[in-house]
């Protein structure tokens, strides 16, 4: 139907007589079916007619014969049941969910679809992940389900269904297997094309028969066909949807100088005269395609390990029952404090505590070490990881939603959604870069019109394919990609990949004090006796057995010999504990609560340590002196960061001398204590003023305002949940080195993508001034052009190389 008028919102022919049309910006658009005139109707209606300004593909149209939604057909979706399968409950209040998505084409309907969403009451967040077809939305139950949610995406013309990882993996390998047979296409193609171009060149210098060569000719032209129009197809394609909304993309340099040589080829078949390039068609064909598959194998194949960490888990665990069988059943029935069994080779299926046997357990999910930790009554293990040697019992502490696998799913979701500012300046730069080439590629075509107009074609063709800039728009994502990939490898988590940049350029570097710098917890540092004749190891045997009774964090430095005997214990709460111990009343605790029992109680010796007293009776026994020991590691890591350049800050809300202390020992630049959470954001903000990027680490309740704030932030490993949703940077290994490690990469990152961005930028300079001056034949072009991506694409899996 030749002439006919394009409907506005899917792109295809309007047919004649059709009066469905819709006043988009005031401008009444045609509409080729009922479908597509409400879909655009709503999306005019709603305010957002911006969309069809932004989009760079046709919309897909509405199936004709199905009936319009309803939200009552989505009713199925609020059921208990079905709906555990795709959402999960973070709080009283907020609800998550993860939908799989259909027909999402271009940017403009990821915004769309956020924009639409963020209309409806109870909508806490919208995120749409383009590449992955998967929409993540946070809701208030109590006034927003699932099923009005599907309602208003169908209406918008989107296919929507609960996100399942199976059928994501089922279309990533459908695209796999699609791009491998359109290369393998091409390259057999190349190889037949090539054979009989090597025999038409040959003819050309020492002479062929006129049947010989149309024979070479029209075979070549009919595998050239093939190549182009199943290989190839996909560039014009893109090419056309977005040319018709007057947006510029790479695609469309390589459709030009792909279809210009094919035509040219088949004139000059067909006329008998003139040169054909069947065999350059093929070959570029080919090496784009090629370059292009192992590109996208590279930034999908760590994104594919982790997009569904649930599904490695095992579908049923074994469970003791009330009557002490153990019975196997799912493990979506599992309740807190289930005691399950593990076997020795399965997989742990929750978070739980040993409570029986010992074994050791590989953890390379979360720290990247196969060095198996060995685990034993009271220690904790974690979802996703592998029991090696014997058979334990585990205590269920946490269901997968809210087990530390969960928290590593949503690092990787998280840092998927963001786009970096270096991707999206490479985007606009790659933009522009495909407006310039086409005017220098027309005005090529000029000045050889006037100097050889038998040899325009093939230097325009040349010029057009070796300016193709997708080594410019892969310079930024691969080495992203490859940085965050090696430092996961190394345990620690990249929440955002703006933060590789962020600390790439950071001068300051902040540290909390407690849990952070320190261990986090007390140990016993020295024993002072109040009375002569006190033996050390009695005094200490007693304050053990006492603080058995204590809730205090100051009792796991006690944990020796104990004296047996106590009676009639009692836990002051903010003071401390006291027993009968041979007709005698012990107290141990603060000072004011010893004293009350021993007036004459000695001050504590000096202000360096934390003092617990002991007394009996009347008769003070013993100050114990407490330290939080310093992390192994932090003195080196302190050092190393000096060494990187940069300026260190001790924020600590301990008021005691021990964080001046420990400034001073580790060499601080800057110490300040007693600090609260709005002291501490107040500080960076001074420094941010003052021009420079910080960088923080911590652990606490009170570090996640500052590690917000923060330009790029750490959390480590034992760091509060709030702490570590706000941090940019997760340290799953327990170890300081990871901030300095991290730092490494980051500005190594930094290296390697500037070293992509003057590859790509040399090539281009060098390359398409030579093409204009006809140095570079096409097929020399399309090899040039797919080595430079290459090159970009291995450069910055030198990034993946892990730092020891």
């Amino acid at each position: 139907m030749t002439g006919a008028q394009p409907c506005f919102h899917c792109g295809e022919p309007v047919p004649p007589g059709t009066g469905f049309a819709v006043a988009i910006d005031g401008i009444r658009q045609p509409m080729c079916c009922p479908g597509c005139s409400a879909v655009a109707s709503l999306i005019a209606g709603s305010g957002m007619g911006g969309f069809y300004r932004q989009r760079t593909a046709y919309s897909e149209k509405p199936a004709s014969d199905a009936p319009a939604a309803t939200p009552d057909e989505y009713l199925l979706y609020d059921d208990p049941a079905l709906r555990a399968q795709y959402c999960r409950r973070e709080n009283d209040h907020s609800e998550y969910a993860s939908l799989l998505l259909g027909g999402v084409t271009c940017a403009a309907c990821t915004w769309l679809i956020e924009q639409t969403l963020q209309r409806e009451a109870g909508l806490l967040d919208a995120q749409v992940n383009l590449q992955q077809q998967r929409l993540s939305v946070r809701y208030d139950p109590q006034q927003l389900q699932p099923s009005r949610l599907f309602a208003v995406l169908e209406s918008l013309g989107y296919r929507v269904r609960p996100f399942q990882a199976s059928a994501q993996r089922a279309q990533l390998e459908q695209e796999y297997r699609a791009d491998l047979r359109r290369v393998a296409v091409a390259g057999i193609g190349m190889m037949q094309v090539g054979m009989f171009g090597i025999a038409l060149h040959a003819g050309d210098l020492q002479g062929i028969a006129q049947e010989y060569q149309m024979l070479l000719r029209s075979v070549s032209l009919l595998v050239a066909s093939f190549v182009v129009a199943y290989s190839a197809r996909p560039f014009f394609v893109t090419a056309w949807r977005h040319l018709r909304q007057g947006a510029l993309v790479m695609d469309l340099p390589v459709a030009l100088a792909i279809g210009l040589a094919f035509v040219a080829s088949v004139w000059a078949t067909f006329t008998g005269s003139g040169e054909v390039y069947f065999d350059s068609v093929v070959m570029f064909t080919f090496f784009l395609l090629l370059g292009r598959f192992f590109e996208k194998r590279v930034r999908r194949r760590h994104a594919i390990a982790c997009q569904d960490a649930e599904s490695h888990l095992p579908l049923a665990v074994l469970v003791q029952q009330e009557d002490g069988r153990w019975l196997r059943q799912s493990r979506r029935q599992l309740q807190r404090d289930d005691t399950v069994r593990v076997r020795a080779g399965e997989i742990i299926a929750v978070d739980g505590t040993v409570v029986t046997g010992s074994s050791a357990v590989r953890e390379d999910t979360f720290n990247g070490e196969h060095v198996p930790r060995t685990v034993e009554p009271g220690d904790s293990v974690f979802a996703g990881t592998l029991n090696l040697e014997g058979s334990i019992d585990l205590r269920v502490d946490q269901l997968y939603e809210n087990s530390r696998l969960a928290a590593l799913q949503n690092s990787v979701d998280r840092a998927q959604r963001a786009k970096p500012a270096l991707a999206r300046m490479a985007d606009r730069l790659s933009a522009w870069f495909v407006g310039a080439i086409l005017i220098i590629t027309a005005v090529t075509g000029v000045v050889w019109s006037q100097i050889a107009p038998d040899q325009v074609l093939w230097i325009c063709l040349a010029v057009l394919v070796v300016s193709c800039p997708c080594a410019l728009a892969l310079a930024t994502p691969a080495a992203l990609t490859a940085a965050a990939s090696a430092l996961r490898a190394q345990g620690i988590i990249v929440h955002g990949e703006n933060a590789i940049e962020a600390l790439a350029h950071a001068k300051r570097l902040v540290f909390d004090k407690t849990g952070t710098l320190t261990q986090g917890r007390l140990q016993l540092e020295s024993v002072i006796p109040c009375t002569a004749g006190e033996r050390e190891p009695d005094l200490i045997a007693v304050a053990t057995a006492l603080q058995q009774y204590s809730n205090h964090p100051i009792a796991n430095a006690f944990s020796g010999d104990a004296v047996a005997g106590l009676s009639a214990p009692r836990y002051v709460t903010g003071a401390g504990v006291e027993a009968l111990w041979r007709g005698t009343r012990y107290r141990m605790g603060s000072e004011r609560f010893c004293r009350e029992l021993a007036p004459g109680l000695p001050p504590p010796p000096d202000a360096e340590l934390y003092w617990v007293a002991l007394c009996a009776g009347d008769r003070p026994l013993a100050w114990f002196g407490l330290s939080d020991p310093l992390r192994p590691e932090a003195a080196t890591v302190v050092v190393a960061a000096r060494e990187a350049g940069l300026s260190l800050a001790l924020l600590t809300g301990d008021s005691s001398a021990a964080g001046r202390r420990l400034g001073s020992q580790l060499g601080f630049d800057f110490v300040a204590t007693g600090l609260s959470p709005e002291d501490k954001m107040q500080q960076v903000r001074r420094w941010q003023e003052a021009g420079e990027v910080v960088m923080a680490v911590g652990d606490g309740l009170n570090d996640a305002p500052l590690l917000s704030l923060a330009d790029a932030s750490f959390a480590v490993a034992s760091a509060t949940d709030l702490a570590r949703a706000q941090a940019d940077f997760v340290v799953d290994d327990d170890n300081l080195h990871a901030v300095t490690r991290s730092l490494a990469k980051a500005r190594q990152c930094v290296r390697v993508i500037r070293q992509n961005f003057i590859w790509a930028l040399s090539y281009n300079g060098l390359g398409i001034p030579l093409a204009a001056l006809g140095y570079i034949p096409p097929w020399a072009a399309a090899l040039g052009m797919s080595l430079s991506s290459l090159i970009v694409v291995m450069n910055s899996l030198r990034l993946n190389r892990v730092q020891r």
